[in-house]
């Protein structure tokens, strides 16, 4: 007898009894007369044959029935995917395996399924805890008992839809960071003519209050801008690095004294500091940005008060793992939470997040480069970031870097070089017209002597000529048709005692990762001002080890 009909699902008839046999044991023509028990589909043996390769079967088969749509058999893969037992889902409708929010579109589909083959990809499915994962779905209809069934296998591809939104993710980040530093480099040309000429015309305006005045807000935005363009820098993963190892409690601690002043006082400020936490490599003075500018956050999405979190702690992950489109390798980090109990984000909110000029604040309370800042240092120092958020239930911030030897600060004192090198000779060779003067005309103003050239091309041109010796060359780094570095190894054939400054609006740390500078060369990142300027070549000049 048949077992008894599931509450609320139709009675499991004759039909549906019959399934597995008819299916399984359906005969196949053209057989010899000569073929064994086994062989003979027809037969009782050949039934139980098939019957075990369709339960072996490593992928799910669900069988149902074309005209009701309910199940009327599963293999033993079905079983442990969806978590039903065989009896559960004899008598379920195709529906119960996909999530609520699709049965609209699933009827539509069922509707218009037409017969033969039918493929879908990535399609939504559910397991009876109520757990949704992505298949691969391939259909095939038959006839059994003169009835239409439907056979579906199933393929889990949660995977490699993971993999394939991480890898979109990590293509759009990569694009606009591309754009971010493109951007930051062209304008670091204009600012450094501008902080450099509002420098020189304050030094002349001196006796001029409200001239002066009006100089010192056109250097004041420019510093703005400037500000601007390395947070465009940090996204894009090309901000200068002072890199240091150190425990991550202690760059947390510095930071925490300066935080109540910046989140007020109707915010209570909570901190949970491992003493123990590893140590990481990174730039201490941008993590304690990361975390002012979190701070910042938390602080303007509690407007009534509310509660903000530090935490630090050590975390071993065993396997890799999966998170905001990031895959983080195992092994060992130090995490950093910043926890708040604010308005938090829905999920759209969350998934842009981190995009440069993305912002949910007004004009012009926010520029949108504040948390793409924050992503671009992390990445950069080989983190990851991740972040936990819903509407109504505050915001936790999950920062994770890899674990560091011993905690050995690294050297990054600035050589200072004794005032008034004599009668030293600089070639400056720079494309862009604005810099290579303002750069001509601060060191004037030093007491170099100066050569200036327009490419690498023309500054060969001016040696072959039988210019002066030229003690340092200060270059762009890159230039049309041939780049800073090409023209230094060419130089220091005719110069072997050549002193190199390179110069750039992208970052000795982007560079020097595509080989274009060795570790220690001179370096001066764009927008420049006239002490930085001197300062970076009295250091060249005077470094013992050049």
């Amino acid at each position: 007898m048949p077992p008894a009909a599931a509450p609320g699902r139709p009675g499991r008839g004759t039909f549906t009894a019959r399934v597995h046999e008819a299916l399984l044991s359906r005969p196949t023509a053209d057989r010899s007369s000569d073929q064994s028990p086994l062989q003979d589909p027809g037969t009782p043996a050949s039934a139980d044959w098939y019957r075990q390769i369709y339960e072996s079967v490593a992928l799910p088969v669900l069988m149902f029935d074309a005209q009701s749509h309910r199940i009327v058999a599963v293999n033993q893969a079905a079983v442990e995917q969806y978590g039903y037992s065989r009896e559960e889902f004899i008598g379920l409708s195709v529906l119960e395996v996909r999530p609520p929010e699709d049965h609209a579109e699933v009827r539509k589909v069922l509707a218009a399924m037409p017969h033969g083959f039918w493929k879908a990809s990535a399609v939504r499915h559910r397991r009876k805890d109520g757990s949704v994962f992505r298949v691969d779905v391939w259909s095939r209809d038959t006839i059994v008992d003169g009835r239409p069934v439907r056979v579906s296998t199933i393929s889990d591809v949660s995977e490699r839809v993971q993999l394939e939104h991480e890898l979109r993710h990590a293509q759009k980040m990569e694009a606009v960071g591309r754009l971010a530093g493109g951007v930051a480099h062209d304008f670091n040309n204009v600012l450094t003519s501008i902080i450099g000429y509002s420098e020189l015309l304050l030094e002349r305006l001196r006796d001029d209050a409200d001239a002066t005045a009006d100089v010192q807000d056109i250097r004041r935005s420019a510093d703005r801008a400037a500000a601007l363009t390395r947070q465009l820098l940090a996204f894009s993963r090309q901000q200068v690095m002072r890199i240091e190892i150190v425990p991550l409690h202690d760059v947390v601690e510095r930071v925490r004294m300066l935080l109540g002043r910046v989140i007020g006082e109707d915010i209570e400020l909570q901190t949970q500091l491992a003493p123990t936490t590893w140590p990481v490599r990174v730039d201490p003075g941008q993590v304690e940005q990361v975390i002012m500018n979190l701070a910042v956050n938390a602080r303007d999405a509690m407007p009534a008060g509310g509660t903000l979190l530090l935490s630090t702690q050590n975390v071993t992950l065993r396997e890799d793992a999966s998170a905001d489109a990031l895959t983080i390798p195992a092994g060992d980090y130090a995490e950093l939470l910043v926890r708040d109990t604010g308005t938090g984000m829905d999920a759209i909110t969350r998934a842009r997040v981190f995009e440069p000029f993305f912002t949910t604040k007004p004009a012009p309370e926010g520029t949108g480069l504040g948390l793409s800042m924050v992503y671009g240092i992390i990445r950069q120092s080989n983190g990851f970031i991740t972040v936990e958020s819903a509407p109504g239930r505050g915001t936790t911030f999950r920062i994770l870097l890899p674990r560091a030897g011993r905690a050995t600060p690294l050297s990054t004192a600035a050589v200072r070089a004794p005032a008034g090198d004599g009668h030293r000779t600089v070639l400056v060779v720079e494309d862009e017209d604005a810099v290579r003067r303002i750069t001509c005309r601060v060191l004037e103003r030093l007491g170099y002597t100066v050569v200036a050239a327009a490419d690498g091309d023309e500054a060969l041109a001016i040696v072959a000529r039988g210019g002066p010796v030229i003690d340092l060359l200060v270059t762009d780094l890159l230039m049309p048709r041939m780049n800073g570095r090409e023209l230094a190894g060419q130089l220091a054939a005719t110069f072997p005692a050549l002193r190199v400054l390179f110069v750039s609006g992208y970052t000795d740390e982007a560079i020097g990762q595509h080989g274009m500078l060795r570790p220690g060369t001179g370096f001066l990142q764009k927008p420049f001002s006239i002490e930085s300027l001197g300062e970076a070549v009295k250091r060249v000049l005077h470094d013992p080890n050049p």
